[in-house]
């Protein structure tokens, strides 16, 4: 068999197992997450409160999830179709950092460490002037699917980079009450838009 003929059988092998791979892994395959972050930008303001980012993010109204650690599940055999792969992404995670609203009497409402989702709740350690050891509650929900621009390094092993932006964070009644508590009735509603993120990750 000549030199050509072999290479040209090795390639059809390699390309054969890559196949085979991603298909045997069936349609989703969860990855560990290696790195991420978001950069949250918080739209809500109150006379009177001040917002301060415990992670600074991107600008002084923005707060940094950072050194983030979960799974990022993804359907590889939809790699050759941008859109079918993007939606069937789905992320959880946990990560770092957060920010404070505070106001002139000293009251003071704090969240920190996100454990979340694409879909459903996304959870904080929340530290008040009542609470200060702090309990972990619901604080906002992402009711629409943000826009995911996926990038695929590798089918063998598996490595993928998100790139992810329009993530709205939509108050939960759990947090607008703390919110109300602390700052008087009327400072927010459930459903009130928080502000929104954009965010990466690599697996």
């Amino acid at each position: 068999m000549s030199p050509k003929r072999i290479a040209a059988v090795a390639a059809g092998i390699a390309g054969a197992v890559v196949l085979a791979t991603v298909a045997y892994a069936g349609a989703p395959v969860t990855l560990n997450m290696a790195t991420g972050s978001a950069d949250c930008t918080v739209s809500w303001t109150k006379d009177g409160v001040t917002f301060k980012p415990l992670t600074p993010g991107s600008s002084a109204s923005a707060f940094l999830d950072k050194d983030a650690t979960g799974t990022v599940t993804i359907d590889l055999t939809a790699v050759g179709n941008p859109v079918t792969l993007a939606n069937s992404v789905y992320i959880r995670t946990a990560a770092k950092g957060g920010f404070s609203l505070t106001d002139a009497s000293g009251h003071y409402v704090q969240a920190t460490n996100l454990e979340g989702s694409l879909s459903g709740d996304s959870t904080f350690v929340v530290q008040t002037s009542s609470d200060p050891a702090g309990t972990r509650i619901p604080v906002y929900d992402i009711p629409t699917r943000p826009q995911i621009t996926p990038d695929v390094q590798s089918l063998v092993p598996p490595r993928v980079d998100l790139a992810l932006s329009d993530i709205r964070m939509i108050v939960l009644p759990e947090f607008a009450t703390v919110m109300n508590q602390t700052f008087g009735d009327g400072t927010i509603q459930p459903g009130d838009q928080l502000g929104t993120c954009t965010a990466q990750t690599t697996s």
